[in-house]
């Protein structure tokens, strides 16, 4: 059975009369002075003018990326941190990845 696939005009107002491919990025943006990258998101590129659109769910990972920076600054006990920076070192990972790894496991 044939595979039938429908082809997509760009939608550049450059009128390229090129066709959009779905492809996945990392996409990067500058933020306060420094560049954040957003990894994996879903665009469609122009195959001719090479315009990128960004699909809604693309566009919401980006705006995710720009509201939160990815940093938790975090007071703790002492007891607290020496506990985690041993469970860390005996799973070989950092403190840091240690943390967000219980933090992500915790949330599932």
């Amino acid at each position: 059975m044939k595979k039938i696939t429908k082809k997509i005009s760009c939608l550049s107002d450059k009128q390229c009369d090129g066709h959009l491919i779905l492809k996945h990025i990392d996409h990067t943006i500058k933020l306060k002075g420094r560049t954040v990258i957003v990894p994996d998101i879903e665009v469609w590129e122009c195959d001719k003018c090479g315009e990128c659109f960004y699909p809604y769910e693309a566009s919401k990972k980006i705006d995710l990326y720009k509201e939160y920076s990815g940093r938790l600054m975090l007071r703790i006990e002492p007891e607290i941190h020496w506990k985690l920076t041993r469970i860390a070192k005996k799973h070989h990972r950092s403190l840091n990845q240690e943390v967000n790894h219980l933090l992500e496991n915790t949330l599932k």
